[in-house]
């Protein structure tokens, strides 16, 4: 008689899912690819030098030159600072693949 290998093997379906699990976690924690190039554009045209200055580390908000924080941390930041003064940025205003942009720009300076 020839039974399942899942049915006869419990571990293996939990070790299965754990691994796929595992890789979903993995693959969706990593940064997005940005284009600095594409993010120094970026950073212009929304303005962001007229609070954090032409290098990000010379206006009158908090430096943001070589970032010190992951990418989903400035994205959230992005998104909502938690500020009355930075404005919100939601998708529809910058893409996830702008503020990627934007930051691969701000962690290369």
């Amino acid at each position: 008689m020839h039974k399942d290998l899942y049915t006869s093997h419990p571990r293996w379906m939990l070790m299965l899912m754990l691994l796929s699990l595992g890789v979903l976690i993995v693959t969706g924690c990593s940064t997005p690819k940005g284009n600095p190039e594409d993010g120094k554009r970026w950073y212009s045209m929304h303005n962001c030098f007229a609070c954090h200055g032409e290098n990000g580390d010379d206006g009158e908000a908090p430096d943001i030159k070589n970032l010190d924080m992951s990418y989903y941390r400035f994205e959230k930041k992005i998104r909502d600072a938690g500020s009355p003064i930075m404005p919100k940025y939601p998708e529809e205003k910058i893409s996830a693949q702008d503020v990627a942009d934007i930051y691969a720009f701000l962690k290369m300076k």
